[in-house]
């Protein structure tokens, strides 16, 4: 049985190279041991530069009142025009407590370290959750949803601000690299991002969008400079179509990655930026029910960082197409966690939800979220590396 001390211990490690299983995988290269796998690809990928603490919690118990920031969870990360990095994540004694906000952390090290968190939205009395941006030249859109999942205390309209209706995505911007925000502004009712949107090579802004009950993705499109937005496309399979993440492709066109429930990536294509899309295929990717991040690098090659696992949320890779996602390189583990047993008092561990930026010399930037849940303890940390491909 893989102890509590265990799982905490290699979640809390902060060595440049983090212990990887010693077990067989569902990646490729199945027949070596992990430790085997992680080596030849560090070797011919890319490597690590460095990991570091983006926040840590401070508490474990979703029951104390004194617990305000425990739950760290669904980071996004933006290279700000003065250079700077922005981390956002949600944060609050558990997953959608009426407390929950949204904290920030910047570096100005290329994410070799980070300020101290501070607040940088919350609606009081709702959950603020899954922020997201698009850098478009010297402005920064800053995205986030905000609702109500529990019932109590009671509220007389239940129906509406409640639940899935009690969801909208709200947009705020910033010109002067994050030192100031405007206010919120409700964009889109009943659905949310979760990884940063895209300014097209002509010019439109888009960010990637799912219904709250994970069967419906689209797109929110601006044409003209984010004064008006209006939600476009509708991508669907058999399987779910959620937390969706986009990139452009060399040719002009769009490439959306889907999380769904059976333990595959999906992928759907728009040829007209972002209107319509092509019914969504399944890709030979191995993925867990989380979201996955794709990007694209100056240099026009895409970085695909997701849990590639049919079933958990780890190990957490990257992966790197040079021909716009025809093929992928073999996998980088930049985390790992022990599954724990149908016995062990937590029930879920997990390395999982990235996002990725690039920086003006190449290096990528990950953060991510650990999760740790137990019933009597439940917590999450935020996580980055820098890597050099």
């Amino acid at each position: 049985m893989y102890s509590r001390r265990k799982i905490l211990k290699q979640l809390t490690t902060t060595a440049t190279a983090l212990p990887v299983l010693e077990r067989t995988t569902v990646l490729s290269g199945l027949g070596r041991s992990e430790a085997e796998n992680g080596a030849r690809r560090e070797a011919s990928l890319g490597r690590i530069l460095s990991r570091s603490m983006v926040f840590a919690h401070p508490s474990a118990d979703p029951y104390s009142p004194n617990n305000r920031f425990g739950y760290n969870h669904a980071p996004s990360v933006v290279v700000l025009p003065d250079s700077r990095l922005l981390a956002v994540w949600f944060s609050g004694p558990f997953e959608a407590a009426v407390s929950q906000l949204i904290l920030g952390s910047f570096s100005n090290d290329q994410g070799r370290s980070w300020s101290q968190p501070f607040v940088i939205q919350d609606f009081p009395h709702r959950s603020d959750f899954d922020p997201a941006f698009i850098r478009d030249d010297r402005r920064v859109w800053f995205f986030f949803s905000a609702g109500r999942w529990n019932r109590y205390p009671v509220a007389r309209d239940e129906a509406n601000v409640v639940g899935v209706r009690s969801f909208s995505t709200y947009m705020r911007y910033s010109d002067d690299s994050g030192h100031t925000w405007s206010d919120p502004v409700s964009v889109c009712g009943q659905h949310g991002s979760r990884s940063n949107g895209i300014k097209l090579s002509t010019g439109e802004l888009l960010l990637p969008m799912g219904d709250f009950i994970g069967k419906v993705a689209s797109v929110l499109k601006s044409s003209d400079s984010g004064v008006t937005w209006k939600l476009v496309g509708t991508v669907t399979s058999p399987v779910g179509a959620d937390e969706p993440s986009i990139v452009e492709l060399s040719s002009g066109a769009i490439l959306m990655v889907l999380r769904t429930v059976d333990g595959y990536l999906w992928t759907s294509q728009s040829v007209d930026r972002g209107e319509t899309w092509s019914p969504a295929v399944r890709t030979a990717l191995r993925a867990a029910p989380a979201s996955a991040n794709l990007i694209r690098l100056a240099d026009g090659r895409l970085v695909l960082t997701h849990d590639e696992s049919p079933r958990y949320r780890t190990p957490l890779t990257l992966r790197v197409s040079s021909d716009d996602a025809t093929t992928w390189s073999e996998p980088l583990v930049l985390a790992d966690t022990l599954i724990p047993d149908a016995d062990d008092p937590i029930w879920s561990a997990q390395v999982t939800y990235p996002s990725a930026t690039e920086l003006p010399d190449g290096t990528v930037v990950v953060v991510w979220a650990n999760i740790v849940l137990a019933d009597s303890e439940q917590f999450g940390d935020i996580r980055s590396a820098r890597v050099q491909l």
